[in-house]
């Protein structure tokens, strides 16, 4: 998760700028921010008999000076160590401009019972929490989205999805999980991992791609469809130009149209006639895709449909929001993926 604040005066020194200890507090603060967002009540947390969960290892390196006024945002990146023993590391950024590092942080944390100050288990509400954090991670680099029925939208990457909550704007807990073994498990094995594309349509179907093959899953059986995996080349796609048929980068349908993307080409294809449109391929640019940053004009590695005519494109850990109703993009420079705000 990210956590933002403004530095305050207090927090400088006679320089005029943040005393270097008061960046550490800020990380610690933004720490006890992502327990808050975990469901982790922070009094019986700190005050817990049980457990005890201090700092051994605490280390800051400042790049740049920070002043009273600044808009900073903290990204967290924890990473469990051992059964006892994490780590967390802080990117800090300016709000405006958050691939612009000011400082960089890591503070180690080990779990240890607060009478014998031995070493025991992390409590369950850390091993969540450290689940929920890992889940946010996985959602940089992405494979493909598919955004459901039901108010749910599901992420893959790699053997992994996450079930997140639309409406309420957070990972489901529980999550990440194993895609042979959660919702997916009826899946060939074949797309076990690296999923590529995820369509939903109107018929109550959904589409998944991985290389040169494709299934069909029913929304209401919750099972893919008799006879799939079938190849891209089987004939149910025709006017598709033929080297979209040995796999494809990621596809969203807008309407009643499936915008399939390749390289640095996209096709469009048209569900009611169940043919490629005529014109394409075409280039993606900034004249097909106005105001797209060049950045995007091939390897577009995720694209999606969310709220009020937008489609996201991912590609890394960046991401470009296209207003369709608009047909512009929303801004020209792309938005690192931690900030966008439908996490």
């Amino acid at each position: 998760m990210f956590y933002s604040r403004t530095v305050y005066f207090q927090e400088t020194d006679a320089a005029g700028v943040v005393y270097f200890a008061n960046v550490m507090a800020m990380c610690h603060e933004a720490y006890e921010a992502s327990l808050i967002h975990a469901g982790i009540d922070l009094k019986t947390f700190f005050t817990n008999p049980d457990f005890a969960i201090p700092i051994v290892r605490a280390e800051v390196d400042y790049r740049r000076p920070i002043f009273c006024g600044d808009r900073l945002q903290i990204h967290l990146f924890p990473r469990k160590i051992s059964q006892d023993t994490f780590e967390i590391d802080y990117q800090i950024g300016f709000a405006e401009k958050p691939e612009t590092r000011v400082a960089i942080g890591l503070t180690k944390h080990i779990s240890i019972h607060p009478s014998s100050r031995r070493r025991q288990p992390f409590p369950e509400e850390i091993n969540r929490w450290l689940a929920e954090e890992r889940a946010e991670d996985l959602l940089k680099n992405l494979d493909a989205v598919a955004i459901w029925n039901n108010g749910k939208a599901y992420f893959f990457r790699g053997d992994e999805y996450l079930s997140y909550d639309v409406n309420i704007a957070r990972i489901d807990r529980g999550y990440p999980q194993k895609i042979n073994l959660g919702k997916w498990k009826k899946f060939p094995p074949k797309f076990g991992a690296g999923i590529t594309a995820a369509v939903v349509l109107k018929n109550g179907k959904a589409l998944f791609f991985k290389g040169n093959q494709y299934i069909r899953y029913d929304l209401e059986s919750d099972r893919v469809d008799p006879g799939y995996p079938q190849t891209l080349d089987s004939g149910n796609w025709p006017g598709w130009p033929p080297h979209f048929y040995g796999g494809i980068d990621t596809a969203f349908r807008w309407n009643n149209k499936i915008y399939i993307f390749k390289g640095d080409e996209y096709i469009r294809y048209d569900l009611a006639k169940e043919l490629t449109d005529l014109g394409y391929p075409q280039k993606i640019n900034s004249e097909t895709w106005p105001g797209l940053s060049p950045k995007f004009a091939s390897g577009i590695e995720v694209a999606f449909p969310w709220r009020d005519g937008r489609v996201y494109f991912f590609k890394g850990d960046e991401y470009i929001c296209y207003n369709m109703n608009r047909n512009c993009t929303e801004s020209e420079q792309p938005q690192t993926v931690s900030s966008w705000s439908g996490w």
